[in-house]
């Protein structure tokens, strides 16, 4: 083993050598060199771009040892969802090209590519914000009807990007048993726009307490020969 890490010694120089002259050619205050992401057993390096923490990886390939393969990465503060399938962009070079000729081909080719990505996922992000805001509001909105049980999303489903779903219970609670009439709302996000609301098993008392909390916080409507 550390005969072959005294063996990849030369390409983790070189990695590092190219990492820093791709650095300074796209601008230094720009990029930065992460020395942590030079691994001895699979060396690469990698530059994080301080505006947003977008990288560029930067490997050997290894089908075609003569050429380097760079890739983009999207900022490691998105959870996984919001990267989904979002390409960030990849190109290959040759390793006799430099460092400022390498950053020529990663601002024509790759940064295009990463830009859109990252502003795709900071697109999703906010969706997702916006939608478990409004879900929420809502569903706080519900809970003041009387005998209204309902827990808020745990980390797993915030992880997941499941917190934009909320259910909640009525009857269910202390006082009640289990032959009570009971009732269930979905909260979620509508599929265009809005926040949809689905109930099951609602009696006439229970939906009229549902639009009482949902209308109790909307502006009063002005008669007609008011408004005339």
């Amino acid at each position: 083993m550390t005969a072959l890490r005294d063996e990849l010694a030369p390409l983790r120089a070189e990695l590092l050598s190219l990492a820093e002259g791709l650095a300074q050619a796209l601008g230094s205050a720009e990029w930065t060199v992460d020395p942590r992401r030079i691994p001895d057993w699979h060396p690469c390096a990698e530059l994080v771009r301080t505006e947003d923490g977008a990288r560029l990886l930067i490997q050997q390939e290894r089908l075609r040892p003569g050429r380097w393969w760079v890739h983009g990465v999207l900022p490691d503060s998105g959870t996984y969802y919001y990267r989904h399938d979002i390409d960030a962009g990849e190109i290959t070079v040759t390793r006799a090209k430099t460092g400022a000729q390498v950053a020529r081909d990663v601002q024509r080719r790759l940064l295009p590519v990463l830009d859109a990505a990252v502003a795709e996922m900071s697109a999703r992000q906010h969706r997702h914000l916006t939608d478990v805001h409004e879900v929420t509001t809502v569903a706080r909105r519900l809970k003041r009807v009387p005998l209204t049980t309902g827990q808020a999303p745990g980390e797993a489903k915030r992880r997941n990007g499941e917190d934009n779903v909320r259910t909640l219970r009525w009857n269910q609670g202390p006082g009640t048993s289990w032959t009570s009439p009971h009732a269930e709302v979905k909260i979620s996000r509508a599929r265009f726009s809005g926040v949809e609301i689905t109930c099951s098993h609602l009696t006439p008392d229970m939906a009229e307490a549902v639009l009482r909390a949902l209308t109790a916080s909307l502006p009063a409507a002005v008669p007609v020969a008011e408004a005339a």
